[in-house]
């Protein structure tokens, strides 16, 4: 994993809300932006914002599917942040 890439992450996971929706979209499979308003009741222009942070630093992943935007972890960048996360335990 290279220093900026983490470093994204990171800054990413830095926000109470972004760690919110995360959760939430943890919890289910394409979850919908429409969706996440329930448990994070914040503005739809902060909503954007958070959900454009945590896709830039490749944390989710969004799917258009006609007006609406599916969201899911991604899988990859959340195991190379755990590889990161395990190497500091045993360093």
């Amino acid at each position: 994993m290279d220093t900026k890439s983490l470093t994204k992450m990171a800054k990413s996971l830095s926000d109470p809300h972004r760690l919110l929706l995360l959760k939430e979209i943890a919890k289910g499979t394409n979850r919908g932006c429409a969706d996440l308003f329930e448990f994070v009741p914040i503005s739809q222009p902060s909503m954007s914002q958070h959900l454009k942070s945590l896709a830039e630093s490749g944390l989710i992943e969004s799917n258009k599917e006609g007006r609406n935007m599916r969201l899911a972890i991604n899988d990859e960048k959340l195991d190379e942040l755990t590889t990161f996360l395990q190497s500091l335990k045993t360093a």
